[in-house]
């Protein structure tokens, strides 16, 4: 390929980097024989240049790729929020369904009740009446009784001619008693029935009593429903602004990197530029000596010709005499030496080496082990009334260390579920990490009530730590470190990164130092320095994989898994040292 190719294809691929027409101006016309050399220097720029593009445009399909996913994941968040207003709109229709009914039913029973009350007034209005009929008969019937009375005793002196009259009269008495009897057994009967009707009535009474009773606690539980939704609306609200304002993040983020790409891409541009300029003219410089070396052998060779063709002996400049047996035995004994003294100055560094990473590692030993009845725990915090342990399902518990007896048990505020995700003392209460509500809340340690509660960073909050002043929380989604200020509700004051920490099981401040436990099980302690935190020791922490851990005062507590085969948790102690 000849130097105008070159220069052309050279302007071409310019012009696909800068985004115009630029193109530098053709260098001067350089001697045959530079123009070879200028050859390679350009096809090495070019094979640079081509791998970098392949760079760029790997990085730009992945970036592609993230942005596809993204884009994947918000229109899954939109179709669940959807699903979720669906369900809300059929429990709302069930909800109103039920209540109609109960107030169907509740006017019904009224209904009821009224055609009782009017039977019950009718039937007494007659009841009444019959007793007033009765009255009035039997007042009728002793009036004639004693008529009857004083005319058998005007009659009394007439003698036995009266006497059948007499009789009659007795049977007339008599038939007026069994009327008498009649009248008091059909009042007894209505008495009855009217007693059984009162009866009946304090029955549907008390009937109506339960219904009131029932339709109030529907009332109530619709009524929770309807707080309980709320509250989960609520929550979804604040999730979807989270993601929202993670999205942002994000698009920044990728504004920033894109920023940066083109002004990348521009400084390489100009170093590519700057490098072919340095490569011309130290191409040019190279031809210059090779010619310059050239010339000096040549006038050499014609030196050392005419030295030859007249017989001269040449100077010790040109001839050197070889070295004696006794100065290379010398040397090899230096040698020798030389080298064993670098062996052994490697082996020391590396023995010192080993010696620095075993001093700046944790190093604990175990005491004891017990079993935990506690399916998912989650946090673990020891302060001077005992051990602190959070479950996913059993909340927050108070244990004796000495036979891990139950003391204790921190119930969930009212009206509103809490998951605990992580736990940490801070002397006067206790900082839990809420997965369910998305929050960090600071508990009582006597009844569990909420005192102070603040959002989490993030939608993927992990770890909770506290150092004596401020709490710092760790985010997955972001990879980053935050803490937040004195007043907590502020929000977070200061973010940080942590090398080699994607995912965080547990951490802990001690003795000024972040004691972290990742999802790898592996321990790591940092040292916060500069405004960056710096990484003392990196150390597996165990066989089994450790869920939480507490170190203070030379003791070591964890939770760790029992085994593959046994299951469950078991708590451990160790003895603790650390050099410093």
């Amino acid at each position: 390929m000849e130097s105008k190719d070159i220069d052309r294809h050279i302007s071409e691929l310019w012009k696909r980097v800068a985004g115009g027409d630029y193109a530098p101006e053709p260098p001067a016309a350089l001697p045959p024989d530079v123009r070879q050399s200028n050859m390679e220097t350009m096809r090495l720029l070019r094979d640079n240049f081509s791998k970098a593009e392949e760079e760029w445009k790997a990085l730009l399909a992945a970036k592609d790729s993230q942005l596809r996913d993204l884009a994947a994941q918000l229109e899954e968040t939109r179709a669940h929020l959807s699903e979720l207003k669906q369900h809300y709109q059929e429990a709302r229709e069930r909800a109103l369904g039920e209540e109609m009914s109960v107030a169907v039913n509740l006017e019904e029973s009224r209904k009821v009740l009224e055609a009782q009350k009017k039977n019950h007034a009718r039937e007494i209005s007659l009841l009444k009446e019959l007793l007033e009929r009765t009255k009035t008969e039997i007042l009728g019937l002793q009036e004639r009784v004693e008529s009857l009375r004083s005319e058998r005793d005007a009659l009394r002196g007439r003698g036995v001619s009266l006497s059948s009259e007499r009789d009659d009269l007795a049977d007339a008495k008599a038939g007026l008693e069994a009327k008498l009897a009649d009248s008091k057994e059909a009042v007894e009967k209505t008495l009855a029935e009217l007693l059984a009707e009162r009866k009946n009535r304090r029955d549907d009474q008390a009937r109506m009593k339960e219904m009131e009773a029932r339709i109030k606690e529907l009332t109530g539980n619709l009524a929770a429903a309807k707080a309980d939704w709320g509250a989960e609306r609520t929550q979804w609200r604040e999730m979807w602004d989270r993601e929202r304002s993670v999205w942002e993040t994000h698009r920044q983020e990728f504004a920033v990197w894109e920023e940066r790409l083109r002004s990348e891409r521009e400084a390489w541009t100009q170093k590519m530029r700057e490098q072919e300029a340095a490569g011309v003219e130290s191409a040019a410089g190279l031809a210059k000596v090779l010619k310059e070396s050239s010339q000096w052998s040549e006038k050499v060779t014609q030196v050392l010709k005419l030295y030859a063709l007249k017989g001269v002996e040449l100077p010790s400049v040109f001839v050197s005499p070889s070295p004696d047996a006794a100065f290379v035995r010398a040397r090899r004994n230096v040698s020798r030496a030389l080298a064993m003294a670098l062996a052994g100055l490697l082996l020391m560094s590396v023995a010192a080496w080993r010696a620095y990473v075993w001093r700046s590692e944790a190093h604990y030993k175990l005491l004891s082990s017990s079993p935990l009845d506690l399916t998912s725990p989650s946090g673990l915090a020891v302060d001077k009334d005992g051990l602190w342990l959070a479950d996913w399902n059993k909340g927050l518990s108070l244990m004796d260390p000495r036979d891990l007896s139950t003391l204790r048990v921190l119930p969930p505020p009212a009206g509103t579920p809490m998951r605990p995700g992580a736990l940490t003392d801070t002397g006067s209460g206790l900082w839990t990490l809420d997965m369910a509500q998305l929050r960090y809340a600071r508990q009582s340690y006597r009844d569990g009530s909420i005192t102070e509660s603040v959002k989490t960073p993030g939608p993927a909050p992990q770890g909770a730590a506290w150092d004596g002043y401020s709490l710092w929380a760790f985010d997955a989604s972001s990879g980053l470190l935050y803490k937040y200020a004195l007043d907590p509700s502020a929000g977070a004051s200061a973010t940080y990164r942590l090398e080699g920490v994607k995912s965080v099981a547990c951490m802990q401040w001690v003795d000024g130092q972040l004691w972290v436990l990742d999802s790898s099980n592996v321990l790591r302690r940092y040292a916060l320095k500069d405004g960056a935190f710096r990484e003392l020791s990196s150390q597996v922490f165990g066989r089994e994989k450790a869920a939480a851990f507490w170190a203070d005062d030379g003791t070591l507590w964890s939770v760790e898994k029992s085994g593959d085969l046994t299951g469950g948790y078991e708590l451990k102690k160790y003895s603790l040292k650390v050099y410093r």
